[in-house]
C-alpha cells in the first residue's frame, strides 16, 4: 500500500488565509502527486462535508476531509500556518491542517489507519512535534508513526504503567460505556473516541466506546453494558442499535462535545446517575445539530451499543 503521506504532502509554511484556500492547496499537492483526479470535483466534496459541520477542533487543528470518487488512494496532506485560519473552532484558528482524503469506496484498512491519526491528534505531544518540525520528511515519517525503537519501547512501558488500576479504581469504577460518530466517520468519530477514553482514564472512569464509523461497528459486549453505570452517544448520525442502551442513564450530545469537553461529559454522567434523573426516550426527531455539534446534553434512561475497547 502506498504511503498515505509524504515529504511533496507537507507545507510548513502554509500561506492560506481561508479554509477554502488552505484546501485547495494542499489538494493541489494531492494531484500532483497523483492521489486526486479532478481538483474542482475533489474540492467539491470537501466543501459540502465542510456544510455539514466545520472541522475546526479546540487546539488549533484544522481537519477537513472527505470520502469522494476523485480520490485514487487514501491520502493525508499536512500545512501549518502562522497566522492561523479559521475552521470554525470555538478557540480560535487552526495553525495546524490535515486534508484527509478517501476513496468513495476505501476499504476498512485504509480507513482505519486514516482514524489512527484522528486519535493521534488528540495527543498533546505529538501536536507539539507538528509545531516543531523543520523538516517534512521527518514530519511526514511522524504522521506515519515512524519513530525510533526506543521511543516505541517507553512509550508502550509509560502506557502499562498507566494502564495498572489504582486501588479506588479496583474496589469501584464507574462504568461508562459511549458510541461516537460522524455524518463521514473518518475523523471526528474516532476522535471522540479517544478523548473520551483518555478523559476517563485520567479520572479513574472505566470507559467503553462503540465507533460507529466508516469502517463499519462492532457492537459493545452486552455485558459490558450491563455493568455500565451511563451511557454517552457523542454523534451527528443517528446511533444505530439504541435499544440496547435502554434503562441506563444517557448524555446525549453532538460529536464535537465528545472531542472537547469530555471531562463535562462524563461528570455529567455521574451526576445524573446519582441523582436518578431520567427524560423520555429521545425521538428520531431530536438528532444533534448537524452544523454545530454542540447540543445541550439530554439525560434520559436508555440503552447501550456494540464496542470497541480503548
Amino acid at each position: 500500500m502506498s504511503e498515505l503521506i509524504t515529504a511533496e504532502l507537507v507545507d510548513l509554511d502554509l500561506s492560506a488565509t481561508t479554509k477554502d484556500a488552505a484546501a485547495r492547496s494542499l489538494a493541489e499537492r494531492m494531484v500532483a502527486a497523483r492521489r486526486v483526479t479532478d481538483l474542482d470535483g475533489f474540492l467539491a466534496d470537501v466543501a459540502a462535508r465542510e456544510a455539514q459541520m466545520p472541522t475546526g477542533l479546540d487546539g488549533g487543528i484544522g481537519i477537513p476531509h472527505c470520502r469522494s470518487e476523485h480520490v485514487s488512494a487514501p491520502t493525508l496532506a499536512f500545512g501549518r500556518s502562522a497566522a492561523g485560519i479559521d475552521f470554525g473552532a470555538a478557540d480560535g484558528p487552526a495553525d495546524l491542517v490535515f486534508l484527509i482524503a478517501a476513496p468513495a469506496g476505501a476499504d476498512d484498512d485504509h480507513l482505519t489507519i486514516l482514524s489512527g491519526l484522528a486519535r493521534r491528534l488528540m495527543d498533546p505531544e505529538f501536536t507539539a512535534a507538528l509545531r516543531a518540525g523543520t523538516d517534512p520528511r521527518a514530519v511526514a515519517a511522524l504522521v506515519r508513526g515512524e519513530e525510533p525503537a526506543e521511543a516505541r519501547a517507553e512509550e508502550s512501558a509509560q502506557e502499562q504503567a498507566e494502564a495498572q488500576p489504582t486501588g479506588a479504581a479496583e474496589s469501584a469504577p464507574f462504568r461508562i460505556v459511549a458510541v461516537t460518530s460522524c455524518p463521514t466517520g473518518i475523523a471526528h468519530t474516532y476522535m471522540a473516541a479517544e478523548s473520551l477514553a483518555a478523559a476517563g482514564r485520567a479520572e479513574g472512569v472505566e470507559v467503553t466506546v462503540e465507533t460507529q464509523g466508516s469502517a463499519g461497528f462492532k457492537k459493545l459486549d452486552p455485558a459490558v453494558v450491563a455493568a455500565a453505570d451511563a451511557v454517552i452517544w457523542a454523534h451527528d448520525v443517528e446511533v444505530r442499535e439504541k435499544a440496547r442502551f435502554q434503562g441506563k442513564p444517557l448524555v446525549d450530545v453532538g460529536v464535537k462535545a465528545g472531542i472537547n469537553r469530555p471531562a463535562e461529559l462524563i461528570a455529567e454522567a455521574r451526576r445524573k446517575r446519582s441523582a436518578g434523573r431520567s427524560q423520555p426516550w429521545p425521538r428520531p426527531t431530536d438528532p444533534p445539530d448537524p452544523v454545530t455539534g454542540t447540543e445541550p446534553a439530554r439525560i434520559t434512561r436508555t440503552s447501550a451499543s456494540g464496542s470497541v475497547r480503548i
